[in-house]
């Protein structure tokens, strides 16, 4: 009758020492798959869909174009900076007699984040760009509108320096004036923009 605690605990203690060597071994990389190096230089391509709003009224469109940045590694944790250059085709349509639309769209960010293995999950916040044009029967007007851009995303390395990515990122201009001859009009502008991307670190 004693025997069965004795053998029951046994039991237990030599399962959590298997399980515990089974955890480690998954974790660990083996030499003939080398982890992920988020790290260096980075260059890739973008495409995705830009979905917001401009003086109330629903605006949106695709987008597509690059990134250049830089990244640094201590161990998990990467940080570092980062700048897209995206053409733009998101507009409202006809808002009446008007009609809206971004042209071109740029952001420059600082990122950090945490790596799994291969998978950097990551928050980013920075500056934004844009070029916009507000149309009216009397003619266009054109500004370039500045604000804040803020996300997140997730890296998955296909190779040691290949990376496939998504991205969410939440562009904000605030209220800006546009003038042509029978019209001036404040419309504050904001763009969520839902992306993929490819990049190759050097």
């Amino acid at each position: 009758m004693t025997r069965l605690p004795l053998l029951t605990a046994l039991a237990a203690t030599i399962l959590a020492g298997s399980a515990a060597r089974a955890a480690d071994f998954d974790l660990q990389t083996t030499p003939s798959r080398p982890s992920a190096d988020f790290s260096g230089v980075g260059l890739g391509v973008d495409a995705g869909v830009g979905l917001g709003t401009t003086g109330g009224v629903n605006a949106s469109g695709m987008v597509g174009g690059a990134h250049v940045g830089y990244n640094f590694q201590a161990n998990q944790l990467v940080g570092g900076a980062e700048t897209d250059v995206l053409t733009s085709g998101v507009k409202s349509g006809s808002l009446s007699t008007t009609s809206f639309q971004q042209n071109f769209l740029s952001s420059t960010r600082a990122k950090a984040g945490w790596a799994f293995g291969g998978l950097l999950a990551y928050g980013t916040l920075g500056w934004a760009y844009s070029t916009s044009k507000f149309t009216d029967a009397s003619g266009t007007s054109n500004k370039s509108i500045k604000g804040s851009a803020y996300g997140a995303g997730a890296e998955f390395a296909v190779t040691r320096n290949t990376f496939l990515r998504a991205e969410y990122l939440r562009y904000d201009f605030g209220a800006q004036t546009y003038v042509t001859s029978l019209t001036s009009r404040a419309m504050s502008t904001n763009t969520n923009m839902l992306r993929v991307g490819a990049s190759v670190h050097f």
